[in-house]
């Protein structure tokens, strides 16, 4: 049962992330797009363009790294722990979740901080507060937490 719920948790996580990442990219080409024809169809183009297609890939990258570490595709010491004795195996394991809980509770923290003092601070072409660029940090900082989170459960089920 556990098991099946933590599979759920881990898909919907995946899912919402994939989903996410998608659409930034899906907007990122669009916004593209729609500037070389405007570009070089019409002599013109969007003054926001840039600085806008900038800040999504930002978005796009925190969000790819986070789906990358839900499906265990980011650098890991599998070496070392495939080679070490089963109980050292399963307390490095757990060693290395408790740093990435660590790393991202830092991120979520200062990432909070950093959007508080930048929301009322404005993006140079776009109407918008520098606040919702930075949000990534504290939304990825979360996702990450839920992939942490499940990982763990997994580590002490089979532990």
């Amino acid at each position: 049962m556990a098991s099946s719920w933590l599979d759920r948790a881990e898909s919907a996580v995946r899912t919402a992330l994939a989903c996410a990442a998608s659409v930034t990219l899906a907007a990122i080409a669009g916004i593209c797009f729609v500037e070389v024809v405007l570009r070089y169809g019409f002599g013109s183009s969007f003054g926001w363009y840039d600085e806008f297609v900038g800040y999504l890939l930002v978005w796009l990258t925190f969000l790819g790294a986070v789906l990358a570490q839900s499906q265990g595709q980011h650098i890991g010491i599998e070496n070392l722990l495939d080679s070490a004795p089963d109980r050292l195996r399963f307390a490095l394991r757990l060693a290395n979740h408790a740093i990435l809980v660590a790393i991202h509770l830092v991120l979520l923290v200062y990432g909070f901080q950093i959007v508080a003092r930048l929301l009322t601070e404005r993006a140079i072409t776009l109407p918008i507060p520098m606040g919702y660029i930075y949000a990534v940090l504290p939304v990825s900082a979360i996702f990450m937490l839920l992939v942490e989170s499940i990982q763990i459960a997994r580590t002490l089920r089979a532990g």
